[in-house]
């Protein structure tokens, strides 16, 4: 998932370039064609946007975010849970790390939840990861709270 993901990010080639070669691959490399995402940034994105999916979680690769220009969340589930893919290179810097911590103290202020999750999360454990997502989509918190209306109110 993660390299075709890529590929499509990184080559000229389109989606439907990629279905069009995927006619004569195996069943389940079509399928793995038919989920590739050019928005996603990063194997781990790809592969935690797929548990997800495959757990029957909708998720937004690289969803914009009202902090910024360029803000942007790896994965979006509903209106307010954003899912951010740690690497190990660009988190293990102590300045990175304080950046991603207030960015999420900024997001947080605006309602959002931020889930961190890292590489080795994902790959060792990736039942764990999908089961906390799944508590916190089960419980409704990754909708924004809507104001619902009385029958007695005019």
């Amino acid at each position: 998932m993660a390299v075709l993901d890529s590929a499509l990010r990184a080559t000229p080639l389109t989606p439907v370039e990629l279905q069009f070669l995927a006619t004569g691959w195996r069943p389940q490399a079509r399928v793995a064609a038919a989920l590739a995402d050019e928005r996603s940034e990063s194997g781990t994105e790809s592969v935690l946007r797929v548990l997800l999916r495959e757990a029957g979680i909708h998720t937004t690769p690289q969803a914009p975010l009202p902090i910024g220009d360029f803000a942007r969340a790896d994965l979006l589930v509903g209106d307010r849970l954003l899912i951010e893919c740690d690497s190990e290179a660009h988190h293990a810097e102590p300045a990175s790390r304080r950046a991603d911590l207030r960015r999420d103290e900024s997001l947080v202020a605006l309602g959002y939840i931020v889930v961190r999750l890292d590489y080795r999360q994902v790959f060792d454990e990736p039942a764990g990861v999908v089961a906390t997502i799944a508590a916190i989509v089960a419980r409704g918190d990754h909708l924004s709270a809507r104001p619902t209306r009385s029958r007695d109110t005019p």
